[in-house]
């Protein structure tokens, strides 16, 4: 089928126990539905497994998308959405969130997916708790043109070009952050400035933190071990590093 399930103009319905599998464009296609309770959602094997157009103030919980070209996908001003308890493994993108603002994701895991774990876009006001992004091809969770993203407890490890990779971001904070053993960046930020980095781990990446013209940035409480580089900054001023631990790197901080 082209779409497992569509619902449209809905306003505080309860959906639970659905499977929509193996369909050509949709798994569940959401359009115009408010203040819904979905619960106990499995979307494999479609092009999207879960997609939300316009879509506002809705609960998803317990849900299970593998295998999709993207898992979920939340666009064009899905606002004030709260997601818990999501699975989206060997995606193309696990969970792709595009100009969606205030939405709440919390336990999430994205593994072994083909391009990013987590992307989002042209959002504000994004808070994220409890990210398990492992293995994914190019990268664990991506942040673009966003601003006041708040990530805690994240784990990014074992990606191949990026643990978290973070371009024209401003005011977020990254508190309770692992990234190791990723092929060459723990953690890098571009053209992001006034961000806060506190109590992270980078272990067994060529460069634990990156900044590339990024600037008025505070990192503390840091552990960057066993990388190429602990920390590099390129062409990025007014940084503030503090109590924070370099060792068995190449270079703890460089600068360029």
């Amino acid at each position: 089928d082209d779409v497992g399930l569509y619902l449209g103009n809905l306003d505080s319905n309860i959906l639970t126990n659905i499977t929509a599998n193996s369909n050509t464009n949709y798994g569940l296609y959401l359009s115009d539905i408010y203040y819904c309770i979905l619960t106990n959602i499995t979307t494999n094997s479609n092009y999207y497994g879960i997609y939300l157009h316009n879509s506002n103030s809705n609960t998803l919980t317990n849900v299970i998308a593998n295998s999709n070209v993207i898992g979920l996908y939340l666009e064009q001003f899905s606002d004030s959405n709260i997601l818990t308890n999501i699975i989206a493994n060997s995606n193309d993108i696990g969970l792709y969130l595009y100009r969606s603002s205030s939405n709440t994701l919390t336990n999430i895991t994205a593994n072994y997916n083909n391009n990013c774990g987590i992307s989002i876009e042209n959002a504000l006001d994004i808070t994220l708790t409890n990210i398990i992004a492992n293995n994914n091809y190019d990268c664990g969770m991506y942040l673009g043109e966003t601003e006041n993203v708040t990530l805690t407890n994240i784990t990014a490890n074992s990606n191949y070009n990026y643990g978290i990779e973070i371009y024209s971001v401003g005011s977020a904070t990254l508190i309770n952050i692992t990234t190791n053993f990723n092929n060459h960046y723990g953690l890098y930020l571009f053209y992001s400035p006034s961000n806060t980095i506190e109590n992270s781990i980078s272990k067994n990446n060529t460069y634990g933190i990156y900044f590339s013209h990024s600037w008025e940035n505070n990192v503390s409480n840091i552990i960057a071990d066993s990388n190429n580089y602990g920390i590099y900054l390129f062409e990025s001023s007014s940084n503030t590093i503090k109590n924070s631990i370099f060792k068995n790197n190449t270079w703890g901080i460089y600068f360029y």
